[in-house]
């Protein structure tokens, strides 16, 4: 698996997170948020706040899931 956090300090990771996030569509978010929080419906994690809840995640949860997305993305 090609590793795109290698040889990047945490700023440039942290960035590169914000800009996925940022850059991504609501429903994408959605999506991303209860595959992360699965005992969490829609309404609750709205409720609770889409970026509340992303920026509760850990630094590492975070690059999980931005690596998934970079694979799903290629293979459709």
């Amino acid at each position: 698996m090609l590793d795109s956090f290698r040889l990047r300090t945490k700023e440039e990771i942290e960035k590169m997170i914000f800009d996925f996030w940022e850059g991504a569509e609501y429903l994408m978010k959605i999506r991303i948020l209860l595959k992360a929080y699965p005992n969490y419906s829609i309404t609750k994690l709205e409720e609770r706040g889409i970026f509340k809840m992303w920026k509760s995640l850990s630094l590492e949860k975070k690059k999980d899931i931005y690596n998934n997305q970079y694979r799903y993305q290629f293979t459709q």
